[in-house]
């Protein structure tokens, strides 16, 4: 499940994760402590992240999924 609400000063996200294709169009921001991946094959990985947001570069129209993974705290 994904949810989403309004953003507050609580979290600060200041890295921004740039569209692959053009290298141009932010495509949104994650926490500093965070990573972002892109698959090699292109598709998210099997049995591994099962939530996922699309979202569009609004530079070059490109959509990508954001996969959600599910890290243990530990």
């Amino acid at each position: 499940m994904i949810v989403m609400h309004e953003s507050t000063s609580f979290c600060k996200m200041s890295k921004p994760v740039i569209c692959r294709k053009c290298d141009k169009g932010r495509l949104g921001n994650i926490p500093i402590r965070s990573t972002a991946a892109l698959s090699k094959r292109g598709k998210p990985p099997p049995n591994e992240c099962t939530d996922y947001v699309q979202v569009k570069c609004h530079v070059c129209s490109s959509l990508w999924l954001l996969t959600i993974e599910n890290r243990g705290n530990g």
